[in-house]
């Protein structure tokens, strides 16, 4: 029996992660706002945690019913629990929720009733517990920090569903980056602009304004086939009491078709600090024989000489200013020095990159932190088109 699931993602994303489920070969495929839901075995839940690289969580769906008050919600949950043969693709009812195993909920609330999260949260949780007592004689315990079995419910328009959550950590915790600057860069948003980029993953990489490396890291893990999970400390789903560890064994052993087994990576920045943090970050993914890493002013960095992927993510308002004057100033090193690359700027400041002077292929709305942005790629074809509207 096929499963509901919905991977999560950042807004902006969600084109990008249906793609990447779409080439995962995922069945019922369908996008919404900051989510992507298909359908599939638990097999398709470790691969996909192990692969997706713009998604933030992956969610398996338990249950539906009406929340339209505290009552309501206590009473769905509760005849989840005691719904005897009961199960999830054969993961039964009473081996999920079983006493032994900790929990933890999560609640959101949108164009509903009862619209205080904490108090779906708590009403949820009662009916679960008292759904185990009542079947089991005794409940679970309350782990916040590292539960056996995380759990979301969402309440929409006075109907909730219980998710299961088998990530655990964000899926963007990749474990490679122990070191980070003062605003550092998303990794699901970084793998982003490696996919938008349309580059065949084929020559160097190399980003002149580095910072910690995360833009770096993530292209080369996409152009050498490796998965994203790889870096990762575990996911939730490796406690739940139906893995099957050999399965889990072969996904981990899968490789991306037409990956590339020669990488060079080039990173510049002005600030040492940030050049020290990115070879560690490098280093913990496994990087570091195939980097070149400097000190150094990025506009005055003599690129290699066969064409590849360059991907900056401009500092703004600081080396960067936010004028005119110096987005042009970077659109004409990638016109100068980059010839022949494919490009992605992501662009933010007030401008968010309309002075460059290039034409992007197309721009794609995201948020940076707190900030606006676009991912811009860019052809940098001989005579690339400059760009004349403002």
């Amino acid at each position: 029996m096929a499963l509901r699931i919905v991977a999560t993602c950042a807004l902006g994303l969600e084109e990008f992660l249906e793609q990447e489920l779409r080439d995962l070969a995922m069945k019922g495929v369908a996008v919404g706002r900051g989510a992507v839901r298909f359908e599939g075995r638990w097999r398709d839940i470790w691969r996909a945690n192990w692969w997706l690289r713009t998604a933030n969580r992956v969610l398996v769906e338990l249950g539906r019913w009406q929340g339209h008050d505290g009552d309501a919600l206590a009473t769905g949950a509760r005849r989840l629990i005691g719904h005897r043969g009961g199960h999830w693709d054969g993961l039964k009812v009473e081996e999920l929720f079983d006493p032994g195993r900790t929990l933890a909920l999560h609640a959101t609330s949108t164009a509903s009733a009862v619209r205080d999260t904490r108090w779906v949260g708590l009403r949820v949780k009662d009916g679960l517990v008292d759904g185990q007592r009542g079947r089991f004689r005794r409940r679970s315990s309350i782990d916040r920090r590292r539960p056996d079995v995380p759990l979301r419910v969402w309440l929409h328009r006075d109907r909730a569903t219980l998710l299961l959550d088998t990530s655990g950590e964000p899926l963007d915790r990749r474990g490679y980056r122990q070191s980070s600057g003062t605003a550092p860069l998303r990794e699901t948003l970084a793998a982003a602009c490696v996919l938008a980029s349309a580059w065949d993953g084929r020559g160097p990489v190399v980003d002149p304004m580095c910072g910690t490396g995360t833009l770096l890291v993530e292209a080369a893990l996409w152009a050498s086939g490796r998965a994203p999970g790889e870096t990762r400390r575990g996911f939730a789903f490796e406690r739940l009491p139906n893995l099957d560890r050999r399965a889990l064994t072969a996904i981990k052993g899968e490789r991306s078709q037409g990956a590339c087994s020669e990488l060079e990576i080039v990173g510049v920045d002005h600030d040492p600090e940030a050049v020290s943090a990115a070879r560690e970050n490098l280093t913990r993914a496994g990087l570091d024989a195939v980097s070149r890493l400097q000190v150094g002013d990025g506009f005055a960095l003599d690129p290699p000489a066969r064409p590849g992927l360059v991907l900056i993510n401009p500092p703004y308002g600081e080396r960067l200013d936010a004028g005119p004057e110096q987005w042009r100033r970077l659109g004409d090193l990638l016109k100068g020095r980059y010839s022949g690359w494919q490009a992605v700027v992501l662009a933010g400041g007030d401008s968010r990159g309309k002075h460059i002077g290039l034409k992007p292929r197309r721009r794609v709305a995201v948020r940076n932190g707190p900030l606006d942005a676009r991912i811009l790629p860019f052809d940098l074809y001989p005579g690339s088109r400059t760009e004349t509207k403002r």
